[in-house]
C-alpha cells in the first residue's frame, strides 16, 4: 500500500498518523474485493511518500481514498499493486522524511473524543514517514477488532508514550494492536513500534 502526502501540508506526527491511519483502514474496506489486497494482507507492507502539487494531482487522478481535506492536511491510500503495475508517477516522488513537530506525551485536557491512542515506542528512532506508516499498520490491525471504530472514520490520538507507560500497554486489557516491524528499514526486525489502544 503506498500512503502519499503533499509536501508542506502536514506539520506535526500526530496529526500525520491520524490521518494515515484513517486513509489506510479506509483504503482497506473501499478496495476488500480487489485480487491483490488478500496477498498483501500476508504481508502488509507500506510506503509513504510525499507528493509536490502537480504530482498530487495525478494520484488524485488514481484510484484512492483520502483522508481529511484534499487542498490541505490530508493523506491519500493507493490499493496495493505489485510494483511493475503501479503509477507512473510513484517512481518520480521521494519518501517522506520531512521533521515534523513530535507527538505529546498526554492527550490534551481539551481532546474529549472518544478516539483510538497511538503509543510510538519511545526507545526507537523512525523518519516521519517510517512512522506513519507503522501507525498506519496498527490501524489496519485495529480496524479487524473495532469494526465500529472504522465504521466511524477511525478517530485517533497519537501520543509520544514514556518508556514505562508504553511498556504497560502490553499488558492492559485495551490493547487493540502491537506492530513489530520485518526490519526492512530503519529498525532491527522484531522491533516492536507502536501499541494502539482501543478508544476511549
Amino acid at each position: 500500500m503506498v500512503l502519499v502526502t503533499r509536501r508542506g501540508t502536514i506539520r506535526t506526527l500526530q496529526r500525520g498518523g491520524e490521518l494515515a491511519g484513517a486513509a489506510a483502514v479506509a483504503c482497506v474496506r473501499a478496495f476488500a474485493d480487489d485480487p491483490f489486497l488478500g496477498p498483501w494482507r500476508a504481508r502488509p507492507g507500506k510506503v509513504v511518500l510525499r507528493a509536490r502539487g502537480g504530482q498530487w494531482d495525478e494520484i488524485l487522478a488514481e484510484p484512492h481514498v483520502i483522508a481529511g481535506d484534499p487542498d490541505g492536511e490530508s493523506v491519500i491510500a493507493l490499493p496495493p499493486r505489485p510494483r511493475s503495475l503501479r503509477p507512473e508517477v510513484l517512481d518520480r516522488m521521494q519518501a517522506m522524511s520531512s521533521e515534523l513537530e513530535p507527538p505529546p506525551a498526554r492527550r490534551r485536557d481539551d481532546d474529549t473524543r472518544v478516539a483510538l491512542t497511538y503509543l510510538l515506542n519511545p526507545r526507537v528512532t523512525m523518519s516521519s514517514g517510517k512512522t506513519l506508516a507503522q501507525v498506519a499498520h496498527a490501524a489496519v490491525a485495529a480496524a479487524e477488532r473495532l469494526p465500529a471504530w472504522a465504521d466511524d472514520g477511525s478517530p485517533a490520538r497519537l501520543l509520544a508514550a514514556s518508556p514505562a507507560d508504553f511498556d504497560a500497554a502490553r499488558m492492559r486489557d485495551d490493547l487493540v494492536a502491537e506492530i513489530q516491524d520485518a526490519g526492512l528499514t530503519e529498525v532491527p526486525p522484531g522491533t516492536i513500534t507502536v501499541r494502539a489502544l482501543a478508544p476511549s
